[in-house]
């Protein structure tokens, strides 16, 4: 798309894609080394952490639109352009569930752990042997489904940051805690019905999306975003959806929402490009949300549901009508925003280790403990 917008704008568009450390490893080294983007993608918390640098956008026409209620707010600064909404639950691939069950699948009626298992067991006697698949990296494992621990304790962003203020002076006992438990019975099951689950550390992402796209497996833990990868293997007629992650505890709605909200931000690096710079990329961001050309590549290329109120295109992608309808109606769980900046690559490797059963659920619950502890 970068090559597309020089073509049509004459300005040039470099994008340099962060490969091995997290996001915000990444951009601490550029900062270090002085190469430093105009405009920089990350999470939220890479996002605050970077605020000093961080050009003002509340002035811009999108801030209006959408931009100041999903955008980053910090400091009494919009320094966060929303790329998108996402949310994570169960992908389900509803017509393969049906054609084994031989029973309609309505995925509201899976509430508790027990309707999700015994569900599970009616598609394996129906032939489908592992319906679920679990991926082995980091940013889904420790990013994705141990962050919903912390979200989902009563589904409020004041609650997360109260377990998680606990967590850092050692007054919460994980071990204990019954959203920790919960979501980690819930994680047993999904492991043991995982088809990665002969070498679950060598699970292969791609493949995954096209076992369910092509209705091999019936769940995959993911969110909206990995359309993208299934979409070329949809088989046409097929009914997909995502849907919350069933537990033993049902408390605070943690059934019924998605975890989820605006995701992934843009800012305006102000200490190392130029005025001439930001303006270009004010531009660029500006012609995301207002072009017909920009909002095709995000709603139609990109498949994302976006966070602006002017952009009418439809999202055409199950997943992402899925995530839109939980956020019509309220049912997204919001993530917390100041997550240290490594906790997905070092929780991520813990997960990995009980992914891979080298550490059993107490030894995960000291490490995390311990990881809190430091902060």
């Amino acid at each position: 798309m970068a090559q597309e917008y020089k073509e049509l704008t004459g300005v040039d568009v470099e994008v340099s894609v962060t490969v091995g450390d997290s996001p915000s490893q990444d951009i601490t080294k550029r900062y270090a080394s002085g190469e430093v983007p105009t405009i920089f993608m990350g999470d939220i918390q890479d996002i605050i952490m970077l605020d000093e640098y961080a050009l003002d956008l509340s002035g811009e026409d999108w801030a209006k639109d959408g931009g100041s209620d999903y955008g980053c707010n910090y400091n009494g600064r919009l320094i966060g352009f929303p790329f998108c909404i996402e949310a994570r639950g169960l992908m389900y691939n509803k017509t393969a569930i049906e054609a084994a069950t031989g029973e309609a699948f309505d995925p509201t009626a899976v509430k508790s752990l027990d309707d999700f298992t015994a569900l599970l067991d009616k598609l394996v006697a129906g032939g489908m042997e592992t319906p679920v698949a679990l991926n082995m990296e980091d940013w889904s494992l420790g990013g994705h489904y141990l962050t919903q621990v912390y979200e989902e304790q009563d589904g409020t962003l004041e609650g997360a940051t109260a377990f998680l203020d606990g967590l850092k002076a050692g007054t919460e006992d994980l071990k204990t805690n019954a959203r920790w438990n919960s979501l980690m019975d819930t994680f047993d099951v999904l492991m043991k019905y995982n088809m990665n689950g002969a070498d679950p550390l060598a699970a292969d992402y791609n493949n995954n999306a096209v076992s369910l796209a092509e209705g091999d497996i019936a769940f995959w833990f993911n969110g909206n975003w990995a359309w993208a990868e299934m979409s070329d293997f949809a088989v046409e007629g097929s009914e997909y959806g995502i849907m919350p992650v069933a537990q033993p505890d049902s408390s605070n709605g943690a059934v019924d929402k998605l975890a989820g909200g605006a995701s992934k931000y843009c800012m305006i690096d102000t200490k190392y490009n130029s005025e001439a710079q930001q303006q270009a990329a004010k531009d660029f961001l500006n012609w995301l949300v207002y072009d017909e050309k920009g909002q095709d590549f995000l709603v139609n290329q990109c498949s994302l549901v976006p966070a602006f109120s002017n952009i009418t295109m439809e999202v055409t992608n199950p997943m992402g009508r899925s995530v839109q309808s939980y956020a019509n109606e309220g049912n997204l769980i919001p993530g917390y925003p100041e997550y240290p900046g490594d906790h997905w690559k070092e929780m991520g490797a813990e997960m990995q280790k009980y992914l891979g059963g080298q550490e059993s659920r107490d030894q995960l619950a000291d490490n995390i403990a311990a990881y809190w502890k430091a902060q």
